[in-house]
């Protein structure tokens, strides 16, 4: 099996499809792994890095894609790297096909390729593992973030998380009750702010309130709920995720305007639309903007500022699907790994997820059919 790791650096993107650790397990089982010059460089790994463990160095996203069977992809393909794309070629990565445009899909599934996508790989009991790896990373980002524009200097409230003595802390609204909501929910409540979670799901309330001991107040996701907590949040963290769907849009801009000046807004669901009313993708270059007097932060790859840690955290998952695909075929490991085929966006010329061929006005095909 040929893999090939494409460099993304020209997109704003600092993480890199695999470590030089990645390359070496794959290449211990007998594959070739193509990485492109300078792939690794924004995450602290050189050529060099990568050729001691048994890459092959190439120079273009042609040679990347001419020669691998699999081409792993950490932001969405562009209309650029689309063109490249071979006949039945496997893409392995982040599509975000619900917030994609109609004209690349087409273009793609002309191409009868396999998309599978990092971010609708569920094993059981609703794990998703890329998520989890790299909710980890934003849960403590969100720290990181929230403490920095809360800062007078930064237009924001000029409040610490944590509060101190005879002064009460920050009250942090956490939207959402999965992956990135748990993260999120750790980070804040480890820095000491008063943390309020909100979402529909009991089940995973009552799994946040374990996990805390209690020390979290949770609140079922209604309208009401969602307004009455908004009005008091220094910190708003919009953690709404539906995989492989758009984000809904659970904080209407009537509500941020109830929020006091130069409070916090972090969307982690932007990267599927975002759900907050107010919320616009920004980039790691001009991360914030400010409405309704309210500092937003809504960056759909903020994990690649740590960009060796989040690569490492996306190789480690994703080399043991490889191992996987490497082992039997892309067809046999469909079949035999349910958590692989739950990834699956289009097969062969064809959309396999239904909401997705919806959105499109495209037909929805069974994958094993």
């Amino acid at each position: 099996m040929n893999v090939g790791v494409i460099n993304e650096s020209f997109k704003i993107e600092n993480r890199a499809g695999l470590t030089p650790s990645g390359v070496s397990f794959l290449v211990e089982k007998g594959h070739t792994v193509y990485v492109q010059a300078g792939a690794g460089i924004k995450s602290g790994y050189t050529n060099e890095d990568y050729a001691s463990q048994g890459a092959k160095i190439v120079f273009t996203e042609e040679e990347v894609f001419g020669r691998s069977d699999i081409v792993l992809n950490i932001s969405p393909l562009n209309q650029q790297e689309i063109k490249l794309v071979k006949k039945d070629q496997v893409l392995f990565g982040f599509h975000h096909l619900a917030v994609a445009r109609k004209n690349l899909v087409e273009e793609l599934l002309g191409k009868n390729v396999i998309m599978i996508g990092y971010e609708i790989v569920e094993e059981e009991h609703e794990v998703l593992p890329f998520f989890e790896g790299l909710g980890e990373v934003a849960g403590q980002m969100c720290l990181v973030i929230a403490g920095h524009y809360l800062q007078t200097n930064q237009g924001g409230r000029g409040m610490i998380l944590g509060g101190v003595v005879s002064v009460p802390p920050a009250a942090a609204v956490i939207i959402g009750s999965g992956v990135l909501a748990r993260s999120a929910t750790r980070a804040m409540l480890g820095a000491g702010a008063h943390t309020i979670v909100l979402g529909h799901n009991m089940d995973r309330l009552r799994r946040i309130e374990e996990m805390t001991n209690g020390r979290v107040q949770t609140l079922i996701g209604s309208k009401y709920n969602l307004a009455r907590m908004t009005r008091i949040a220094d910190v708003l963290i919009g953690a709404v995720l539906r995989p492989g769907e758009r984000a809904p849009i659970m904080i209407t801009r009537e509500m941020v305007k109830t929020m006091r000046k130069g409070s916090v807004v972090i969307d982690l669901a932007i990267d599927q639309g975002g759900c907050i009313e107010t919320s616009r993708p920004t980039t790691l270059e001009q991360p914030t903007f400010v409405d309704e007097g309210i500092i937003h932060y809504c960056v759909p790859n903020f994990t690649s500022s740590v960009s060796r840690t989040s690569s490492k955290v996306l190789s480690n998952t994703v080399v043991r699907y490889l191992h996987q695909i490497g082992e039997v075929g892309i067809e046999k490991a469909l079949a035999a790994h349910a958590e692989l085929a739950r990834g699956v966006y289009a097969y062969k010329g064809s959309i396999v997820k239904k909401n997705i061929a919806e959105r499109f006005g495209l037909p929805a095909k069974e994958l094993f059919a």
